[in-house]
């Protein structure tokens, strides 16, 4: 029988001060980037969610050495040059894993097939594919065409020019930019399709920057990288996660509440650091210092947003807005329909439960705010969907099934509801 999480509502608002683990997009950016680099890099403040863990564990099977004590993470590097390797790597659920290591693996002598979980084989990732094999790498799929599996025969990728559709995911464009550098050619990427998530590709950017790599962006989707660039170890902070940070500054924003996110930077490179934009416009009082807080409102208003640069934080969003008065659209949602769930129809389904009405379409979603009730909320092995819709419990008290999902991203999380007051069980 699946865990459950009950969470009671609060009795009267709260004043809190939380602090999130580091970003799990930053930390797993700067593990492939430190692999790749020439000497020790020392990662602080490490995110400790599943998929990073993941990362860590295959980088190791790949010959890595990577030590980790506590939120401190110490790698290697090798600077590209990789004993041959033959076998499996299990990448799980974990989507940055499966695409940084689809172009990772392609330096790598030997035969490697790379796979995941069920829901992972049902996640598209031919656009990938078909710019990795432009480039020479060797890749055929062990079941459906287009999906995980794969089946990598790598080192003998060169690099080029290549055109790449983005429509499904930046991280094909992430994966492709930092193993650029080490190739023997000159690399040009050139989107196609739907410009989707284009802040996460400037933090790979950012983050390749810090390590000594100069990208050049020619426009937005055209990126230029010049080969014999070598990243350089360093020692590197990793920012906290914007994406965790947002469920607490929206339970401040919807019980009157007043958070702080004290290692949340306003100037981040993180796209969901400006969640808090989000909520100022809805009626929120936001500060931003060295960290930012937030103080809620009674009277939240709906509000009319492009989420196209910061889609994990669409479910957050959409239980704000549950409570909002009039009707909120969340439009540039396309992604999400190939994240853990399809995100769209399980918020349907959800928000339905707590008595909203939404309507959605493949790339946005119209919620009408209301008076939203308590419910059993299920999860669809999403984490985002767990930690999302636990928020509304703080108003209305919501039970969370599988609460064990969040240990995706954010391991802590329920311990950390717990510290600010809120009453969880866990069944």
């Amino acid at each position: 029988m699946n865990k459950v999480a009950h969470i009671e509502p609060l009795a009267e608002p709260i004043q809190a001060e939380v602090t999130v683990p580091g970003s799990k997009s930053l930390t797993n950016r700067a593990l492939i980037v430190a692999t790749l680099a020439n000497g020790t890099t020392t990662l602080l403040g490490a995110s400790d969610a599943n998929d990073s863990l993941i990362l860590v564990r295959l980088l190791r099977k790949l010959g890595v050495d990577i030590q980790t004590e506590g939120s401190t993470i110490t790698v290697k590097g090798n600077g590209g040059k990789f004993k041959p390797y033959n076998g499996e790597l299990d990448a799980e659920d974990a989507g940055t894993v499966m695409r940084f290591l689809s172009a990772l693996c392609c330096i790598v002598s030997g035969e490697i097939t790379l796979k995941g979980s069920q829901r992972m084989h049902e996640r598209p990732i031919y656009g990938l594919v078909d710019a990795l094999s432009a480039f020479g790498a060797q890749i055929t799929y062990s079941g459906k065409e287009g999906f995980p599996p794969i089946k990598i025969r790598g080192g003998s990728f060169k690099g080029g020019t290549v055109h790449v559709d983005t429509s499904l995911s930046s991280q094909f464009v992430s994966a492709l930019l930092m193993v650029a550098p080490i190739l023997s050619s000159d690399t040009e990427i050139i989107c196609e399709g739907a410009q989707v998530s284009i802040p996460y590709i400037e933090m790979t950017i950012a983050v390749m920057k810090e390590f000594g790599v100069h990208v050049e962006q020619k426009k937005i989707g055209h990126y230029f990288i010049k080969s014999g660039q070598e990243y350089k170890a360093r020692e590197y902070k990793i920012e906290g996660d914007a994406s965790s940070a947002s469920y607490f500054l929206a339970l401040a924003a919807i019980f009157g509440s007043t958070v702080k996110v004290t290692n949340l930077n306003p100037g981040s490179l993180q796209s969901d650091a400006k969640f808090a934009d989000i909520l100022e416009n809805m009626g929120c009082a936001v500060s931003r210092d060295k960290s930012i807080s937030v103080t809620g409102t009674p009277r939240l208003k709906a509000v009319e947003v492009d989420m196209s640069g910061m889609p994990d934080t669409a479910q957050t969003l959409s239980v704000v807005a549950a409570f909002a008065k009039g009707e909120t659209l969340i439009t540039g949602l396309s992604t999400l329909k190939h994240k853990e769930t399809d995100r769209l129809k399980a918020l349907r389904m959800e928000l339905s439960k707590l008595h909203i009405n939404s309507k959605a379409d493949d790339s946005s979603i119209r919620i009408t705010g209301g008076n939203p009730r308590g419910a059993y909320i299920n999860t669809y092995d999403d984490h985002r969907m767990a930690m999302a819709f636990a928020i509304v419990g703080a108003r209305t008290g919501v039970s969370i099934d599988s609460p064990d999902v969040v240990k995706k991203s954010f391991p802590g999380y329920w311990n950390v509801l717990k510290s600010m007051g809120i009453n969880v069980v866990l069944e």
